[in-house]
């Protein structure tokens, strides 16, 4: 049987994982105590905060197939928004999602998902992947940062973003130069945490022509508790000008900017904390090729790959494993 390493355990490597599983033998690998990649949750008792992505859209049949099973089980449900749009400070579109497209969360947190795609798979948490090595055999051995050796394996996919995918894969990599070319942007996630609920008239909200770009009261998403807590997202130029700068400046600044934007003093929130994503967003939305590399055994693939979001993720996975089960598996 064909044995896989995966580098990464958001949503790529988990769909990939699920759909070989079959006919290979895959191990997963991350750097993180936990998976679900950017499709976190922190809790911070009482509080509970979605950081990263903060729902979904399935547009295709692939992916609204694949996570029938998971709304059956209720580890997914639609989050029917009050969802309003600032320009600045000023509201110029208002919705209400339960009469639009279906937007969807993780139950109960939004990496509920994930975690439940990871049953059963074998995954090293914890691990960085420093190097990868081919042998005289043509087995691909890694390296983790505490010097440990992973091997031997007949492929290495990595899920990783693009700018780190590039740092970590050989030179040798067939599209290392084209992933060079990939840019993806930085964001700040903001989560306060309040002991009475604020009198904000929406749930979710977009925002344009300032340095916050979303806000979301989390609490409002289904099956997540009660005491009212606050996500914000910087908008991207913010984060980019701003990504060394200490984290409490960046704090009082959002906190500041969210507050100027709806008419409340956030400052006085009894949890605060701040959280920095260096790969959050494409730089453009495109798509692009699979990226295998047929020669040297090696792949790579996330939802940058289409774009970025929650179901590019799949997307990205599914057109990989197509590919591999055409040509190899």
């Amino acid at each position: 049987m064909t044995n896989i390493a995966i580098i990464g355990a958001g949503l790529s490597a988990l769909s990939i994982a699920h759909l070989l599983k079959d006919q290979a033998k895959i191990t997963l690998f991350d750097k993180a105590r936990g998976v679900s990649g950017r499709m976190s949750t922190r809790r911070a008792s009482p509080y509970c905060f979605d950081h990263g992505a903060q729902y979904f859209t399935a547009r295709t049949a692939a992916f609204q197939t694949f996570i029938q099973p998971l709304i059956h089980a209720r580890l997914i449900d639609r989050w029917d928004a009050r969802y309003v749009k600032f320009d600045g400070a000023n509201i110029i579109e208002r919705k209400d999602w339960k009469n639009d497209e279906p937007r969807y969360v993780g139950v109960p947190g939004m990496n509920a998902f994930a975690k439940h795609l990871a049953d059963d798979l074998t995954i090293h948490l914890k691990t960085k992947i420093a190097s990868l090595q081919r042998n005289l055999d043509e087995k691909w051995r890694m390296l983790d940062e505490s010097g440990s050796v992973h091997g031997d394996f007949d492929w290495v996919i990595s899920t990783a973003p693009a700018p780190q995918a590039v740092e970590l894969l050989p030179t040798t990599f067939q599209y290392h130069d084209y992933m060079k070319g990939i840019g993806m942007r930085p964001c700040f996630s903001l989560m306060l945490g309040f002991s009475e609920a604020l009198p904000i008239e929406f749930d979710a909200a977009h925002v344009t022509n300032a340095d916050v770009s979303w806000m979301a009261v989390n609490s409002s998403k289904p099956g997540r508790p009660h005491p009212f807590s606050l996500l914000i997202h910087s908008s991207e130029p913010y984060a980019e000008e701003h990504l060394g700068l200490d984290r409490g400046i960046i704090t009082k600044h959002l906190c500041a900017e969210a507050g100027r934007i709806i008419g409340l003093d956030l400052a006085a929130a009894d949890f605060k904390a701040v959280h920095g994503w260096h790969y959050a967003n494409n730089a453009k939305r495109e798509s692009h090729q699979v990226l295998l590399d047929r020669v040297h055994k090696l792949a790579a693939c996330g939802d940058w790959c289409q774009g970025g979001r929650v179901e590019g993720a799949f997307t990205s996975a599914v057109n990989l494993v197509e590919t591999m089960r055409e040509n190899f598996l």
